[in-house]
């Protein structure tokens, strides 16, 4: 898959040096629309706003209104998507990796015919219907560990359970994770300003706040 190699040096060094490290972390990625922290297990996700409307970190962003719409039907955060996007295609709808890769999402053939997609070259919203769809699934697979999610998107989810569910020693893979991460955390919105309650849940584990990067490594 492509990425875009300014991406992997927002990382912290720690992240980068000791990717494994994140899969040993017990927390989870618990989320309600617009806020977002990392939470220890059986702590309530704090409260939210309206995810209908698109944050102003990414309402410049390209094709912000499709991949919003694909990210919400997925029951992901938007913020996430473009994340993935970012690192992975540049937000180049023709980007084709060396290994087949394609689009926004940069798709192997196989993975978006699962989803109903026979072309992901084809149209946009195709190739962000079904790789949020994936990014969905392997949020269920990996029981919402936003590290092994990645790490699964990158290098394919037999890899990571053939390391035991942990982050493979592949060097694209150990760039990849910390970069998605860091432009996550970029991206996100803090929770200081979303007070205000929502109605929308998100699926649990697809929200990061700034400083949690860390807390997930320590």
């Amino acid at each position: 898959m492509l990425i875009v190699a300014a991406a992997a040096c927002l990382a912290t060094a720690q992240v980068c040096a000791e990717p494994q490290s994140l899969a040993a972390s017990p927390y989870r990625l618990n989320v309600q629309a617009e806020s977002f922290r990392l939470t220890a297990p059986g702590e309530r996700p704090p409260a939210s706003r309206n995810p209908l409307t698109i944050s102003a970190r990414l309402a410049d962003k390209p094709y912000a209104k499709l991949i919003h719409s694909a990210a919400l039907h997925a029951a992901l955060d938007p913020a996430l998507v473009h994340a993935v996007i970012f690192v992975e295609s540049g937000y180049d709808p023709a980007a084709r990796s060396s290994k087949g890769a394609i689009g926004l999402m940069q798709l192997m053939p196989d993975t978006a015919l699962r989803y109903g997609v026979k072309d992901p070259a084809k149209s946009l919203e195709g190739n962000l219907r079904a790789g949020t769809l994936y990014l969905k699934d392997l949020m269920q697979q990996f029981n919402n560990r936003l590290e092994l999610v990645l790490a699964a998107y990158n290098a394919g989810e037999n890899a990571v359970l053939r390391y035991g569910e942990r982050i493979p020693p592949y060097p694209e893979t150990r760039r990849y994770v910390p970069a998605v991460l860091a432009k996550y955390q970029e991206l996100g919105v803090p929770v200081a300003q979303a007070p205000e309650p929502s109605r929308f849940n998100y699926l649990p584990g697809t929200r990061l706040d700034p400083g949690s990067i860390k807390a997930v490594a320590e």
